[in-house]
């Protein structure tokens, strides 16, 4: 197993390029009737084994979706609290992105959940990116009401009956879970307001690691903990398709962090490269232990660096940080709206 990890971390990294034709990425609320609509179907597309078969079948995954979420579950220590968690998020939606639009033939805008514009919807039931007419007039089924059941499992929405067969040791398990969610203002309000998340947006300094302790707590948590159910599990939360949204919403407020000063603040790169808290330390798959990971950082301690190589197995070949941190190259190649 670990010689097959080796070789996967150790492909080949991607070169950087400009960017001359940037996807868009628009909040859920600006998004067509049919934009919606191609979004959902192609996510259940993504979904389904005999539309969005998996290519590397990376621990029993059998779609491409299952392939994404095994990524995460994979590497759950190295891409949360540390360095690597915005750039390697980053790239993970725009591969998310491009499995849509290249093998589920999605046409539109990339949404992004605008949570900070939410907050006037008080509460976050109301939120825009539920079905119901008090925050959303689109007739298309897509994130379902909120409505859960007495196991938490959600009621309605285009994806109630998906099941999650990933666990979080990387195995398969039939016939799976279903998608659970949990809402919880409180939470919620953490990366909703203003006063929350602003002072992330204005840190003084240029450092990335104050900026990343700042909006990578409880602006990040807030999203994942608002939604509930399976969305606070730090392995397993995107198998709920409201993570996507969630994600490409701190992108963009990362992205608004580096375009206050490019000039310093672009390639601004630090932090740790491990997790240290128990929860992430539990939650990391026993089959892949720190040792197989630290020769294929990059950064030679650590401390994250721009050279910190990142991973996607089964679903992209390697690049560093530095490729993911300017979106206007051609590696990323997208911009907000």
């Amino acid at each position: 197993m670990l010689k097959r990890l080796f070789l996967l971390l150790a492909a080949s990294q991607a070169a950087a390029a400009a960017c001359t034709s940037p996807s868009v990425r628009a909040p859920w609320t600006s998004l067509t009737e049919a934009e919606r609509e191609s979004y959902v179907n192609a996510t259940l597309c993504l979904m389904d084994p005999t539309q969005a078969p998996a290519k590397a079948g990376t621990w029993g995954s059998t779609s491409r979706w299952e392939e994404l979420l095994a990524a995460h579950i994979a590497q759950v220590r190295y891409i949360h609290t540390v360095g690597a968690l915005f750039p390697w998020h980053r790239w993970y939606t725009k591969i998310h992105e491009d499995l849509l639009r290249n093998e589920c033939g999605f046409v539109g805008a990339y949404p992004y959940w605008d949570e900070q514009a939410d907050q006037a919807l008080h509460p976050i039931q109301n939120a825009s990116v539920w079905d119901h007419p008090a925050s959303n007039t689109s007739a298309i089924p897509a994130f379902g009401t909120g409505r859960t059941d007495a196991n938490n499992c959600i009621l309605d929405g285009a994806f109630a009956a998906y099941r999650v067969r990933i666990t979080t040791q990387l195995t398969r398990s039939e016939p799976g879970t279903c998608l659970t969610r949990g809402l919880n203002q409180t939470a919620f309000d953490t990366v909703s307001q203003k006063n929350t998340v602003d002072p992330c947006m204005a840190v003084p300094s240029d450092d990335y690691a104050e900026m990343l302790n700042c909006l990578g707590n409880a602006p990040h948590s807030g999203g994942h903990l608002g939604v509930g159910g399976i969305m606070r599990d730090h392995a397993r939360s995107p198998a709920d398709p409201i993570f996507y949204l969630h994600h490409a919403n701190l992108d963009r407020l990362w992205w608004e962090w580096q375009t206050a000063n490019l000039s310093t603040r672009l390639y601004a790169m630090g932090g740790p490269n491990v997790a240290n808290g128990q929860i992430f330390i539990d939650a990391q798959p026993a089959i892949l232990p720190l040792e197989a990971f630290v020769p294929y950082f990059g950064d030679g301690g650590d401390a994250t660096t721009l050279d910190h190589v990142m991973w996607m197995p089964g679903l992209a070949e390697n690049i560093t940080i530095r490729n993911a941190m300017d979106i206007r190259e051609e590696a990323m190649c997208f911009e907000y709206v």
